[in-house]
Protein backbone atom coordinates (compact mmCIF):
# COMPACT_ATOMS: atom_id res chain seq x y z
CA UNK A 1 0.00 0.00 0.00
CA UNK A 2 1.40 3.39 -1.03
CA UNK A 3 0.90 6.17 1.53
CA UNK A 4 1.57 9.88 1.81
CA UNK A 5 4.60 10.82 3.89
CA UNK A 6 4.09 13.15 6.83
CA UNK A 7 6.47 16.12 6.86
CA UNK A 8 7.69 17.04 10.35
CA UNK A 9 10.48 19.43 9.33
CA UNK A 10 11.61 20.89 6.04
CA UNK A 11 14.22 23.60 5.68
CA UNK A 12 13.16 26.20 3.15
CA UNK A 13 14.85 26.04 -0.21
CA UNK A 14 15.70 29.05 -2.34
CA UNK A 15 13.75 28.74 -5.57
CA UNK A 16 13.79 30.53 -8.91
CA UNK A 17 10.54 30.83 -10.87
CA UNK A 18 10.51 28.34 -13.71
CA UNK A 19 9.07 30.67 -16.34
CA UNK A 20 9.70 28.67 -19.53
CA UNK A 21 6.42 26.75 -19.58
CA UNK A 22 6.68 26.10 -23.33
CA UNK A 23 9.94 24.22 -22.85
CA UNK A 24 8.55 21.97 -20.10
CA UNK A 25 7.39 19.16 -22.43
CA UNK A 26 10.91 18.99 -23.89
CA UNK A 27 12.41 18.99 -20.38
CA UNK A 28 10.03 16.23 -19.26
CA UNK A 29 11.01 14.04 -22.21
CA UNK A 30 14.70 14.54 -21.42
CA UNK A 31 14.13 13.57 -17.79
CA UNK A 32 12.21 10.41 -18.71
CA UNK A 33 15.35 9.25 -20.50
CA UNK A 34 17.55 10.27 -17.58
CA UNK A 35 17.00 10.45 -13.81
CA UNK A 36 13.24 10.22 -14.16
CA UNK A 37 10.17 12.16 -13.08
CA UNK A 38 8.36 11.32 -9.86
CA UNK A 39 5.18 12.14 -8.00
CA UNK A 40 6.16 14.02 -4.83
CA UNK A 41 5.18 13.13 -1.28
CA UNK A 42 4.78 9.32 -1.14
CA UNK A 43 6.61 6.61 0.80
CA UNK A 44 7.32 4.67 -2.40
CA UNK A 45 8.88 6.27 -5.50
CA UNK A 46 6.12 6.74 -8.09
CA UNK A 47 7.58 7.23 -11.56
CA UNK A 48 5.55 9.50 -13.82
CA UNK A 49 5.55 9.62 -17.64
CA UNK A 50 4.66 12.77 -19.55
CA UNK A 51 2.11 11.74 -22.20
CA UNK A 52 1.39 15.04 -23.87
CA UNK A 53 -0.05 18.55 -23.74
CA UNK A 54 -3.61 19.46 -24.71
CA UNK A 55 -4.43 22.61 -26.72
CA UNK A 56 -5.67 24.31 -23.53
CA UNK A 57 -2.22 23.79 -21.91
CA UNK A 58 -3.23 20.96 -19.58
CA UNK A 59 -0.73 18.11 -19.20
CA UNK A 60 -1.40 14.38 -19.28
CA UNK A 61 0.58 12.11 -16.94
CA UNK A 62 0.77 8.34 -16.68
CA UNK A 63 1.75 6.86 -13.31
CA UNK A 64 3.81 3.69 -13.05
CA UNK A 65 1.99 2.74 -9.85
CA UNK A 66 -1.21 4.19 -8.43
CA UNK A 67 -1.45 5.49 -4.84
CA UNK A 68 -4.74 4.97 -3.06
CA UNK A 69 -5.52 8.69 -3.03
CA UNK A 70 -4.49 11.42 -5.46
CA UNK A 71 -5.11 14.83 -3.89
CA UNK A 72 -6.63 17.77 -5.76
CA UNK A 73 -3.15 19.32 -5.95
CA UNK A 74 -0.27 17.07 -7.04
CA UNK A 75 3.39 17.78 -7.72
CA UNK A 76 5.76 16.24 -10.26
CA UNK A 77 9.44 16.60 -9.39
CA UNK A 78 12.80 15.92 -11.00
CA UNK A 79 16.38 16.30 -9.81
CA UNK A 80 18.99 16.31 -12.56
CA UNK A 81 21.68 18.48 -10.90
CA UNK A 82 19.21 21.05 -9.57
CA UNK A 83 15.69 20.38 -8.26
CA UNK A 84 12.51 21.09 -10.23
CA UNK A 85 8.93 20.96 -8.96
CA UNK A 86 5.76 21.55 -10.98
CA UNK A 87 2.44 21.84 -9.12
CA UNK A 88 -0.79 20.82 -10.85
CA UNK A 89 -4.48 21.17 -10.12
CA UNK A 90 -6.07 17.79 -10.82
CA UNK A 91 -8.70 18.16 -13.53
CA UNK A 92 -9.47 14.50 -14.13
CA UNK A 93 -8.19 11.00 -13.33
CA UNK A 94 -8.85 7.79 -15.21
CA UNK A 95 -7.09 4.71 -13.88
CA UNK A 96 -3.38 5.61 -13.88
CA UNK A 97 -3.79 8.70 -16.11
CA UNK A 98 -3.88 12.19 -14.61
CA UNK A 99 -4.94 15.39 -16.34
CA UNK A 100 -3.61 18.48 -14.62
CA UNK A 101 -3.41 22.26 -15.02
CA UNK A 102 -0.14 23.93 -14.01
CA UNK A 103 -0.52 26.28 -11.03
CA UNK A 104 3.16 26.77 -10.10
CA UNK A 105 6.65 25.74 -11.23
CA UNK A 106 10.04 26.37 -9.65
CA UNK A 107 13.66 25.30 -9.60
CA UNK A 108 16.36 25.58 -6.94
CA UNK A 109 19.20 28.09 -7.03
CA UNK A 110 21.69 25.52 -5.77
CA UNK A 111 22.83 22.61 -7.88
CA UNK A 112 23.89 19.29 -6.44
CA UNK A 113 27.68 19.20 -6.39
CA UNK A 114 28.10 15.45 -5.95
CA UNK A 115 25.94 12.33 -6.31
CA UNK A 116 24.31 10.40 -3.47
CA UNK A 117 25.68 6.94 -2.78
CA UNK A 118 22.66 4.68 -2.22
CA UNK A 119 24.76 1.48 -2.06
CA UNK A 120 25.92 2.10 1.51
CA UNK A 121 22.60 0.85 2.91
CA UNK A 122 23.33 -2.26 4.94
CA UNK A 123 27.06 -1.52 5.01
CA UNK A 124 27.06 1.73 7.00
CA UNK A 125 25.35 2.70 10.27
CA UNK A 126 25.16 5.86 12.37
CA UNK A 127 25.72 5.83 16.14
CA UNK A 128 26.53 7.92 19.23
CA UNK A 129 24.07 10.74 18.56
CA UNK A 130 24.87 13.92 20.49
CA UNK A 131 21.45 15.60 20.67
CA UNK A 132 19.54 18.09 22.79
CA UNK A 133 18.05 16.95 26.07
CA UNK A 134 14.25 16.88 25.98
CA UNK A 135 13.77 16.90 29.74
CA UNK A 136 15.53 20.13 30.71
CA UNK A 137 14.85 21.27 34.27
CA UNK A 138 13.72 24.83 33.57
CA UNK A 139 14.36 25.86 37.16
CA UNK A 140 18.05 25.44 36.35
CA UNK A 141 17.88 27.92 33.48
CA UNK A 142 18.17 30.70 36.03
CA UNK A 143 21.34 29.10 37.37
CA UNK A 144 25.01 29.89 36.99
CA UNK A 145 25.45 28.65 33.40
CA UNK A 146 22.61 30.85 32.12
CA UNK A 147 23.93 33.85 34.03
CA UNK A 148 27.37 33.34 32.50
CA UNK A 149 25.87 33.11 29.01
CA UNK A 150 23.76 36.22 29.55
CA UNK A 151 26.68 38.18 30.99
CA UNK A 152 28.69 37.40 27.85
CA UNK A 153 25.77 38.42 25.63
CA UNK A 154 25.40 41.64 27.61
CA UNK A 155 29.09 42.39 27.10
CA UNK A 156 29.14 41.62 23.36
CA UNK A 157 25.75 41.75 21.62
CA UNK A 158 24.14 44.37 23.89
CA UNK A 159 27.21 46.55 24.43
CA UNK A 160 25.49 49.59 22.84
CA UNK A 161 22.42 49.20 25.09
CA UNK A 162 23.83 48.50 28.57
CA UNK A 163 20.54 49.53 30.23
CA UNK A 164 18.79 46.49 28.75
CA UNK A 165 18.38 43.44 30.98
CA UNK A 166 17.05 39.89 31.02
CA UNK A 167 14.25 39.18 33.49
CA UNK A 168 13.51 35.56 34.44
CA UNK A 169 9.83 34.83 35.02
CA UNK A 170 10.69 32.84 38.14
CA UNK A 171 11.80 36.04 39.85
CA UNK A 172 9.64 38.63 38.07
CA UNK A 173 6.44 40.25 39.27
CA UNK A 174 3.33 39.13 37.41
CA UNK A 175 1.98 41.70 34.91
CA UNK A 176 -0.51 42.12 32.06
CA UNK A 177 2.43 42.54 29.66
CA UNK A 178 3.83 39.14 30.59
CA UNK A 179 0.41 37.54 30.01
CA UNK A 180 0.21 39.11 26.54
CA UNK A 181 3.69 37.93 25.56
CA UNK A 182 2.87 34.42 26.76
CA UNK A 183 -0.43 34.34 24.88
CA UNK A 184 0.71 35.83 21.57
CA UNK A 185 4.38 34.73 21.64
CA UNK A 186 5.46 38.13 20.35
CA UNK A 187 7.32 41.10 21.83
CA UNK A 188 5.68 44.36 22.94
CA UNK A 189 7.33 47.48 21.50
CA UNK A 190 5.74 50.78 22.54
CA UNK A 191 7.37 53.83 20.97
CA UNK A 192 5.45 56.39 23.04
CA UNK A 193 3.60 55.49 26.25
CA UNK A 194 1.49 58.68 26.18
CA UNK A 195 -0.12 57.87 22.82
CA UNK A 196 0.54 54.13 23.07
CA UNK A 197 1.98 54.10 19.55
CA UNK A 198 3.35 50.64 18.81
CA UNK A 199 6.23 49.73 16.49
CA UNK A 200 4.63 48.66 13.22
CA UNK A 201 5.61 45.07 12.42
CA UNK A 202 3.92 41.69 12.05
CA UNK A 203 6.53 40.38 14.51
CA UNK A 204 5.26 42.71 17.27
CA UNK A 205 1.99 42.53 19.21
CA UNK A 206 0.19 45.85 19.69
CA UNK A 207 -1.49 45.78 23.14
CA UNK A 208 -3.42 49.04 22.76
CA UNK A 209 -6.75 47.55 21.66
CA UNK A 210 -6.55 44.82 24.32
CA UNK A 211 -6.01 47.42 27.04
CA UNK A 212 -8.84 49.55 25.60
CA UNK A 213 -11.26 46.60 25.54
CA UNK A 214 -10.41 45.79 29.14
CA UNK A 215 -10.65 49.47 30.19
CA UNK A 216 -7.01 49.46 31.24
CA UNK A 217 -5.46 51.89 28.77
CA UNK A 218 -5.73 55.03 30.89
CA UNK A 219 -4.40 53.18 33.92
CA UNK A 220 -1.47 51.88 31.88
CA UNK A 221 -0.62 55.35 30.58
CA UNK A 222 -0.62 56.68 34.13
CA UNK A 223 1.44 53.71 35.37
CA UNK A 224 4.20 54.31 32.78
CA UNK A 225 4.12 58.05 33.48
CA UNK A 226 4.58 57.40 37.20
CA UNK A 227 7.48 55.02 36.48
CA UNK A 228 8.97 57.60 34.05
CA UNK A 229 8.87 55.16 31.14
CA UNK A 230 8.40 56.95 27.82
CA UNK A 231 9.17 53.99 25.56
CA UNK A 232 9.79 50.28 26.10
CA UNK A 233 10.37 46.95 24.43
CA UNK A 234 9.79 43.60 26.16
CA UNK A 235 11.05 40.67 24.11
CA UNK A 236 9.99 37.15 25.24
CA UNK A 237 12.47 34.25 25.33
CA UNK A 238 11.03 30.81 24.59
CA UNK A 239 12.63 27.39 24.47
CA UNK A 240 10.96 24.76 22.30
CA UNK A 241 10.37 21.49 24.14
CA UNK A 242 7.11 19.56 23.79
CA UNK A 243 5.65 23.05 23.55
CA UNK A 244 7.01 26.60 23.68
CA UNK A 245 8.27 27.30 27.20
CA UNK A 246 8.29 31.00 28.15
CA UNK A 247 10.95 31.46 30.81
CA UNK A 248 12.34 35.02 30.49
CA UNK A 249 12.16 38.29 28.58
CA UNK A 250 14.60 41.01 27.52
CA UNK A 251 13.64 44.45 28.74
CA UNK A 252 14.63 47.91 27.57
CA UNK A 253 12.91 50.97 29.05
CA UNK A 254 13.77 54.61 28.33
CA UNK A 255 12.49 57.83 29.87
CA UNK A 256 12.04 59.48 26.48
CA UNK A 257 9.88 58.14 23.64
CA UNK A 258 11.36 56.59 20.51
CA UNK A 259 13.50 53.51 21.12
CA UNK A 260 15.08 52.89 17.66
CA UNK A 261 13.67 50.02 15.61
CA UNK A 262 17.12 48.45 15.27
CA UNK A 263 16.76 47.23 18.86
CA UNK A 264 14.17 44.69 17.72
CA UNK A 265 16.69 43.04 15.38
CA UNK A 266 19.30 43.18 18.13
CA UNK A 267 17.00 41.37 20.58
CA UNK A 268 16.26 38.74 17.92
CA UNK A 269 20.01 38.13 17.75
CA UNK A 270 20.14 37.83 21.54
CA UNK A 271 17.32 35.26 21.41
CA UNK A 272 19.12 33.18 18.76
CA UNK A 273 22.45 33.40 20.59
CA UNK A 274 21.02 32.47 23.97
CA UNK A 275 19.00 29.53 22.65
CA UNK A 276 21.98 28.15 20.73
CA UNK A 277 24.24 28.36 23.76
CA UNK A 278 21.75 27.07 26.31
CA UNK A 279 20.85 24.13 24.07
CA UNK A 280 24.53 23.39 23.40
CA UNK A 281 25.04 23.15 27.16
CA UNK A 282 22.06 20.79 27.54
CA UNK A 283 22.96 17.86 25.30
CA UNK A 284 23.61 14.16 25.83
CA UNK A 285 24.78 11.17 23.82
CA UNK A 286 22.38 8.42 22.77
CA UNK A 287 24.35 5.19 22.36
CA UNK A 288 22.17 3.65 19.66
CA UNK A 289 22.55 2.64 16.02
CA UNK A 290 20.45 3.74 13.07
CA UNK A 291 20.61 2.73 9.40
CA UNK A 292 22.23 5.02 6.82
CA UNK A 293 20.15 5.32 3.64
CA UNK A 294 22.62 7.29 1.54
CA UNK A 295 25.67 9.52 1.85
CA UNK A 296 27.39 12.19 -0.20
CA UNK A 297 30.25 14.59 0.37
CA UNK A 298 27.83 17.20 1.62
CA UNK A 299 25.03 15.25 3.24
CA UNK A 300 23.65 12.11 4.83
CA UNK A 301 20.22 10.44 4.99
CA UNK A 302 19.18 8.16 7.86
CA UNK A 303 16.39 5.76 8.70
CA UNK A 304 15.46 6.69 12.27
CA UNK A 305 13.21 4.60 14.51
CA UNK A 306 14.30 5.94 17.91
CA UNK A 307 11.77 8.48 19.16
CA UNK A 308 14.21 10.19 21.52
CA UNK A 309 16.22 11.33 18.48
CA UNK A 310 13.05 12.65 16.85
CA UNK A 311 12.00 14.55 19.98
CA UNK A 312 15.50 16.01 20.33
CA UNK A 313 15.63 17.20 16.71
CA UNK A 314 12.37 19.07 17.18
CA UNK A 315 14.03 20.92 20.05
CA UNK A 316 17.37 21.53 18.33
CA UNK A 317 17.75 20.63 14.62
CA UNK A 318 21.53 20.18 14.78
CA UNK A 319 23.46 17.19 16.14
CA UNK A 320 26.64 15.17 15.84
CA UNK A 321 27.03 11.46 15.16
CA UNK A 322 29.48 8.74 14.17
CA UNK A 323 29.31 7.28 10.68
CA UNK A 324 30.55 3.68 10.80
CA UNK A 325 31.79 2.06 7.59
CA UNK A 326 32.48 -1.67 7.94
CA UNK A 327 36.01 -2.47 9.20
CA UNK A 328 36.82 1.26 9.49
CA UNK A 329 37.23 3.62 12.43
CA UNK A 330 34.10 5.77 13.09
CA UNK A 331 34.02 9.21 11.51
CA UNK A 332 32.57 11.92 13.73
CA UNK A 333 30.60 14.67 11.99
CA UNK A 334 28.28 17.57 12.71
CA UNK A 335 24.96 17.62 10.87
CA UNK A 336 22.25 20.22 10.30
CA UNK A 337 18.73 18.86 9.77
CA UNK A 338 17.31 19.65 6.31
CA UNK A 339 14.14 17.54 6.29
CA UNK A 340 12.35 15.00 8.49
CA UNK A 341 9.57 12.79 7.14
CA UNK A 342 7.46 10.09 8.74
CA UNK A 343 7.27 7.05 6.46
CA UNK A 344 5.02 4.29 7.82
CA UNK A 345 6.86 2.91 10.89
CA UNK A 346 10.07 4.97 10.68
CA UNK A 347 11.36 8.48 10.02
CA UNK A 348 13.52 9.51 7.06
CA UNK A 349 16.03 12.16 8.04
CA UNK A 350 18.11 14.22 5.62
CA UNK A 351 20.94 16.40 6.88
CA UNK A 352 23.70 18.68 5.64
CA UNK A 353 27.19 17.87 6.92
CA UNK A 354 28.57 21.03 8.51
CA UNK A 355 31.88 19.59 9.74
CA UNK A 356 33.97 16.45 10.07
CA UNK A 357 35.90 15.97 13.31
CA UNK A 358 39.67 15.82 13.07
CA UNK A 359 42.14 17.29 10.61
CA UNK A 360 41.82 17.62 6.84
CA UNK A 361 42.78 13.97 6.51
CA UNK A 362 39.54 12.87 8.24
CA UNK A 363 37.44 14.51 5.54
CA UNK A 364 39.61 12.96 2.82
CA UNK A 365 39.15 9.52 4.39
CA UNK A 366 35.37 10.04 4.46
CA UNK A 367 35.33 11.03 0.78
CA UNK A 368 37.44 8.01 -0.19
CA UNK A 369 35.13 5.65 1.73
CA UNK A 370 32.10 7.05 -0.13
CA UNK A 371 33.81 6.24 -3.42
CA UNK A 372 34.99 2.81 -2.19
CA UNK A 373 31.53 1.70 -1.12
CA UNK A 374 30.09 2.91 -4.42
Amino acid sequence: MINRVKIHFEQERDYLPLEAVRTLPEFFKQMMGGNGLYLKGYDTPIRAKFKGERPDGAHIWELETIPELIETIFTVQATPSFHVEVDYELINQKDNLLLGKIIDRRQTYATRQDPRNEKVRGNVVASNFLVAKTNIDFSKLTGVSSQVILSDIQRTVLKDYPQSKVVFLSVSIHSDEIDLMKEHKKPLFILDTETFESFSSEDVFNPKKTFEDEFLLDDKIQEYKKKKIGSYIYYPLFIQMKDMHFFAYISLETERPGIPGEVLDLFKEVERTFQERIMDSNTHILDIKQNVLNVSRGGVALEVNDMEIIRALKVKPTFTLDINFKLQAPIRMAVELRHLEEVNDYFRLGGRITGVSGDKKAKEIYHSLIDFFG
